[in-house]
């Protein structure tokens, strides 16, 4: 007769990766930022936060929930009253974003 093998068990950290939003949201984000960051050798590339939403498979719910954790790699083009946001893969980039306007 087989031996059987227990599966493996899922922990807290796993039930957290994939139940709380307080895990999944800022981990969406970080992948977002650094698909960006790839998509130029300089690091310099952007995207406006309608594309980033989909670049990092958020909705603008969650994302607004979150942004302000990310305040180094987005530069606001807009006003304080309608903010138009421009996300960049570093924080390097955006610092020079910033400093260009």
């Amino acid at each position: 007769m087989a031996k059987t093998v227990p599966a493996a068990t899922r922990g807290l950290d796993d039930f957290r990766a994939q139940f709380d939003k307080n895990v999944i949201v800022p981990a969406k984000i970080r992948a977002g930022l650094e698909k960006l960051a790839k998509r130029r050798a300089t690091g310099d590339a952007w995207e406006t936060e309608l594309d980033f939403l989909k670049t990092a498979g958020l909705s603008t719910t969650d994302l607004a929930g979150f942004r302000e954790g990310f305040v180094d790699f987005y530069v606001n083009v807009g006003s304080e009253r309608s903010p138009k946001r421009v996300w960049f893969g570093t924080r390097a980039a955006a610092a020079k974003g910033r400093a260009s306007l």
